[in-house]
C-alpha cells in the first residue's frame, strides 16, 4: 500500500472517530444540567443508540490503522514514525478510558431500559459524561499527534 493512501485512510478514520469523541466533549456542559428524564431518555433510549457501538468500532479501527501506518513508515524509513506511534498510543489510552469509565455505566444503563432508574442516576451520569469527555480529549491529542506526523521532515543524512 502506498504511504499516501495509507495516511489518507488513517486520517479519515481518525477524523471520524474524533468527531464522535469531540461531540461528547462539546455536549458535556449542557448534558450535565439536564434533569433525569431528559438525560436518561436521550442516553438510554435515544440519541446514543448507534454512537456507542459505532464510536468504539471507529476508534478500534483507527488504532489498528495507526499501528499499521507506523509500521509502514518505519519500514520505508519515512518521516513521522514517532508521532504516528504516539497517536496510536494516545487513541488507545482514550479507548482504555472508555472501557474503564464508560462501558461499566453502559452495562448499568442497559438495566434502565425496562426497569426503574435508581436514585443515584446523577452519579452514573457524571461517570458516563466525564469518561466520554476524557476519551474525546485523548482523541483530540491523538489527532494532533497524527497531524504533527505529516509535518515532520526526515533529517538529511550527512555524508
Amino acid at each position: 500500500m502506498e504511504l499516501r493512501t495509507a495516511r489518507f485512510v488513517v486520517i479519515m478514520l481518525a477524523a471520524l472517530s474524533l468527531g464522535v469523541g469531540i461531540g461528547h466533549l462539546m455536549q458535556l456542559p449542557a448534558r450535565m444540567a439536564w434533569d433525569q428524564y431528559l438525560w436518561v431518555g436521550s442516553t438510554v433510549q435515544g440519541t446514543y443508540a448507534l454512537s456507542g457501538p459505532l464510536g468504539v468500532l471507529l476508534q478500534v479501527a483507527t488504532i489498528i490503522a495507526l499501528i499499521v501506518l507506523a509500521l509502514l513508515l518505519r519500514r520505508h524509513g519515512a518521516a513521522g514514525f514517532a508521532f504516528t506511534a504516539a497517536a496510536a498510543v494516545i487513541f488507545a489510552m482514550g479507548l482504555l478510558i472508555w472501557w474503564v469509565l464508560v462501558y461499566p455505566v453502559n452495562v448499568e444503563l442497559a438495566k434502565w431500559v425496562n426497569g426503574p432508574v435508581p436514585d443515584n442516576w446523577a452519579e452514573w451520569r457524571s461517570l458516563w459524561e466525564w469518561g466520554q469527555a476524557a476519551n474525546g480529549l485523548a482523541q483530540l491529542f491523538g489527532f494532533a499527534a497524527l497531524i504533527a506526523s505529516l509535518l515532520v521532515r526526515k533529517a538529511k543524512q550527512r555524508g
